[in-house]
């Protein structure tokens, strides 16, 4: 099981909890699990089927883009961060 570590942005799509906890083997399997419940929160980190661009996810600190995108394997003592950027001026 991979831990998802909220953001502060999204705990509100998890009961303000700052960890969610997923049996999956993939980035793209966890965060289908981490929004299968709200269509508002998948909105938010997809567009189609597609990370929007907004939206940095990372495996233990490296993100995701570096390695194999959505099909990045994880395992067991994997944490999977989730960076939304902020805009701003």
């Amino acid at each position: 099981m991979a831990t998802i570590v909220v953001p502060s942005s999204l705990r509100r799509y998890t009961d303000q909890q700052t960890r969610v906890t997923v049996p999956v083997n993939t980035i793209e399997e966890a965060l289908a699990r981490f929004s299968e419940n709200s269509a508002d929160l998948r909105n938010h980190l997809f567009s189609g089927d597609s990370l929007r661009k907004f939206v940095v996810v990372c495996k233990n600190g490296k993100d995701i883009r570096l390695l194999d995108g959505l099909a990045t394997q994880i395992c067991n003592d994997d944490e999977v961060q989730i960076i939304a950027s902020v805009a701003g001026g």
